[in-house]
């Protein structure tokens, strides 16, 4: 009864059915979990004397006075006064009704609503509690929800109301029953009325708090289920020669840091096991994660098996194989590199290493999950930035194959734990927290627009020291709706200027595969000195001479994002700069955004204050790459619920029971059951 459509609950025809559709609600359920987004408690009386313009309140008084008038469009209203013991307010009423017999002089009333300056201070259609009328309506403590035009408050109380009377007592059980009794409540049919009419806000928002660990632990029951069904697949139990991975890491340049060592002995013990390893690498920039991700494609070829290893984009698999290559191959382990611009003669050779296993590591973008591409012996595969791919590309590479190769995700992108355990909480989760020696300090400055000449002339000074510079722009091209440079434009001016003698280069993600390459090819080599780009470099160039960062209209940009992009200078041993420039139009939000690049360099906790900002879909890419629509559950506000639901749903196998629910509450199964 949970599914059916609103439309056929008796009140609600079609119009009404769209108009609650915009809301978000299409079923009984949607209804009953419609969540209201306030309480007003009208235990809480406001004297007329202390009303401020502006403010939601609650008065009591006498009526003691009720007048017809008509306005200059020659509509109708009535206007009634209230009084209390220390002044009088006036109550409007353009569509009046249904109450105007009610509002006689010396009836005692408690009017509801925003004080508003209407030819005097006053409230316009106020909600009324008639004190001395039996069957008035005289809860103290009402929901207020999210509306849309044409429902009022009083239509939509009146429609949960008809719901919870028939059927908020058929509603399945999900949380434990020890569970419930520690938050208050004796089942869920008692949370989800306390919810909507609660004896006081403080209980209904533990309804609230109820339910959203519902909805949890609902979701984190689906991947402790796809964990164990992935932990009994056969996974290829890796032995390679002893020593190999002592012998890749003194084969280094550089000493690990402690974090790296750490992560590396989990994936090494991972992949000695017959169980397939499920495991996200997350790391700050810099943080080391490509010597990792080389260091595990050595244990696997030193097994005898193949390792596949996956970008989103071709100048990041272009420096993941120049980088990965040249740790690799001085030991006899061959490497090659898959793009959509890989020529087809060089690809074909690249297909027939692959089969008779003289290619060991295979690096490459979305074209290898192309269904030609064969791997027979793929033991380990690594995809890197995972949020911008789809689980269902992940699974061309892994699906129907037994023994299941190892599999492991990367990301540069700090995540939240929070947010973390939401999306990858089926993977085993290791943090490269350390970053290693060697690397410069970058300086972060917000800058006005008044202040450009300032920043072309330290800029000038860099780049005669033979240092490199990025300048990044929100657009790549011209745009008629929105007043904002662009890329393409400003490398047209910036190559005829004095900046030109040092070679500017231009990229932006519509570029040909070819040009793409040639162009980072030029700004690793030194042949040009400055790169004009949108953010196609926020992952993947790594161009130790890069120190300055000039990124316009920085307000544009989310905070993650930002500091992806600062990630890309520094990487050298030399101190970099990066400026995040202010558009005219930036706004308080958008300095007080930049203020907190300017003041942190974690990238951490920039996600944190990310997510706070800009919520859990932006931050980790889009929806449809694995963030749910919780309808109640804040990864803000509900942070602590989140290891509990983690905790509770490791110790209960009730997922089959569950499925229903996921399916009700999310509108089908969000991630793949792998």
């Amino acid at each position: 009864m949970l599914k059916t459509d609103v439309r056929y609950l008796k009140g609600i025809g079609p119009a009404r059915g769209r108009q609650l559709s915009r809301l978000g609600i299409e079923t009984i359920f949607d209804l009953l979990l419609h969540v209201p987004r306030s309480y007003n408690d009208r235990r809480i009386i406001t004297s007329i004397r202390s009303l401020v313009p502006g403010e939601e309140v609650n008065v009591s008084g006498t009526i003691v006075s009720s007048v017809y008038l008509k306005s200059k469009n020659g509509k109708n209203r009535l206007e009634s006064i209230l009084r209390d013991n220390t002044g009088e307010l006036k109550l409007t009423f353009f569509n009046f009704r249904y109450i105007a017999g009610r509002l006689k002089a010396g009836t005692r009333v408690i009017a509801s609503g925003r004080i508003d300056y209407f030819g005097g201070i006053s409230i316009v259609h106020p909600e009324l509690i008639f004190l001395d009328e039996q069957d008035s309506d005289t809860r103290l403590v009402l929901p207020v929800y999210p509306l849309t035009a044409g429902i009022t408050q009083g239509v939509m109380r009146k429609l949960i109301e008809t719901v919870l009377d028939e059927y908020v007592s058929g509603v399945p059980e999900v949380l434990p029953p020890d569970v419930l009794n520690s938050m208050g409540f004796q089942n869920r049919s008692e949370v989800i009325s306390k919810l909507h009419f609660p004896d006081d806000p403080f209980e209904g928002s533990r309804a609230r708090r109820a339910l959203a660990l519902e909805e949890l632990f609902v979701h984190q029951s689906l991947l402790n289920y796809v964990r164990i069904k992935a932990t009994k697949r056969t996974g290829i139990k890796m032995i390679p020669p002893d020593g190999s991975l002592k012998g890749f890491v003194s084969s280094l340049p550089y000493n690990l840091t402690g974090a790296q060592q750490k992560v590396l002995e989990a994936i090494a013990a991972d992949l000695r096991r017959d169980v397939p390893m499920r495991r996200l690498l997350q790391g700050d920039v810099g943080s080391g994660k490509t010597v990792v991700a080389a260091a595990a494609c050595n244990l696997c070829c030193r097994s005898g098996y193949q390792a596949v290893m996956v970008a989103p984009t071709e100048v990041l698999a272009s420096q993941h194989y120049r980088t990965v290559s040249g740790m690799l191959e001085p030991a006899g382990i061959r490497c090659g590199l898959l793009t959509g611009g890989t020529k087809a003669s060089h690809r074909r050779n690249l297909l027939e290493s692959l089969l008779d296993g003289s290619l060991d590591v295979l690096i490459g973008t979305h074209a290898i999950f192309e269904e030609r591409v064969v791997i027979p012996g793929m033991g380990l595969c690594i995809i890197d930035e995972q949020h911008k791919f789809g689980v269902e590309q992940r699974e061309k590479l892994l699906s129907e194959r037994d023994p299941s190769p190892h599999f492991m995700l990367m990301s540069a992108t700090p995540i939240p734990r929070t947010l973390a355990m939401t999306i990858y909480g089926d993977l085993d989760i290791s943090v490269l927290d350390e970053m290693p020696p060697g690397r410069g300090s970058t300086t972060t400055r917000v800058m006005n627009r008044d202040s450009r000449s300032k920043v072309y002339e330290f800029l000038l000074d860099r780049l005669g020291n033979g240092e490199r510079a990025y300048i990044i722009y929100p657009l790549r091209e011209a745009s008629v709706e929105l007043d904002l440079k662009d890329a393409a434009s400003s490398f047209e001016i910036l190559k005829r200027g004095p900046l030109g003698k040092f070679g500017v280069g231009l990229l932006t993600g519509a570029m040909k595969s070819v040009e793409k390459l040639e162009v980072t090819g030029k700004f690793v080599s030194g042949e040009i000195s400055i790169l004009v780009s949108t953010t196609v470099v926020e992952v993947g160039l790594d161009v130790p001479e890069a120190t300055v960062m000039v990124v316009t209209h920085a307000e544009r940009f989310g905070l993650s994002q930002l500091h992806q992009l600062r990630g890309r200078i520094g990487r050298g041993g030399s101190d970099s700069w990066c400026f995040l420039m202010k558009g005219e139009d930036c706004g308080a939000e958008g300095a007080r955004r930049l203020a907190i690049l300017d003041s942190m360099n974690d990238g951490f906790r920039i996600a944190e204050e990310d997510l706070q900002l800009r919520g859990p879909g932006e931050v980790a890419g889009t929806r449809q790459h694995g963030v749910p629509a919780f309808r109640i559950a804040s990864l803000i506000d509900d942070s602590d619920l989140m290891e509990k639901a983690a905790d509770m749903a490791t110790r209960s196998d009730l997922w089959e029971s569950l499925r229903d629910e996921y399916k009700l509450r999310f509108r089908g199964l969000d991630i793949l059951e792998i």
